[in-house]
């Protein structure tokens, strides 16, 4: 009987050691989906982006009205594959657009003051619940902001003034990210 406790006991011992190196294994892993890159667009270029990374803006929607603006609560980016010529916009269709929202993918939006905000979206592997994502260049072509709004606001929704679709807003999409490490040696 006592051997069974034994044997019990340095079963629950290995059982613990490996849930320690279990945790000690993803803690490793986490680095990686920090080491994803940040990249700000930027006028009239078209920075390289791999899937894992964020694009970012910073945005003023210009709501009207503005007065019941508290934040933004959503936003979404549709960019346009560039045809083969690198200058014209394949038509826009479920195939050739790029769609970045952040009820599909993890996102940031950070108020800076005076109607700005900071958002950041991750390029994920699709850019909808059923759409994948194919390399390639693709330009903005549509903007769109949801206002967080004063619950005692019983008006229409305040409608986004200032698109960023002017600004030329261009990014080149190569796939997978790469590890922390393989960046660092870039």
């Amino acid at each position: 009987m006592n051997s069974g406790r034994t044997a019990s006991n340095h079963l629950r011992m290995i059982l613990g050691g490996l849930a320690l190196l279990a945790v000690a294994s993803v803690c490793a892993q986490a680095p990686k989906t920090a080491g994803f890159r940040t990249i700000p667009l930027v006028t009239d270029s078209c920075p390289v982006v791999q899937i894992g990374d964020r694009v970012s803006l910073d945005w003023n929607p210009n709501f009207d009205p503005i007065w019941p603006v508290t934040g933004l609560s959503g936003f979404g980016l549709t960019f346009a594959a560039v045809a083969d010529d690198g200058v014209n916009l394949k038509q826009l269709s479920r195939q050739t657009g790029l769609i970045l929202e952040s009820r599909y993918t993890p996102s940031e939006i950070t108020p800076l003051g005076n109607g700005f905000f900071h958002v950041e979206i991750t390029v994920s592997p699709r850019s909808t619940t059923t759409r994948v994502i194919r390399p390639g260049t693709y330009r903005l072509v549509r903007a769109g902001a949801i206002a967080a709004l004063d619950p005692s606001y019983t008006g229409g929704p305040p409608q986004m003034m200032n698109s960023p679709v002017e600004e030329r807003y261009c990014i080149t999409v190569l796939g997978l990210s790469s590890s922390p490490s393989s960046k660092s040696e870039e």
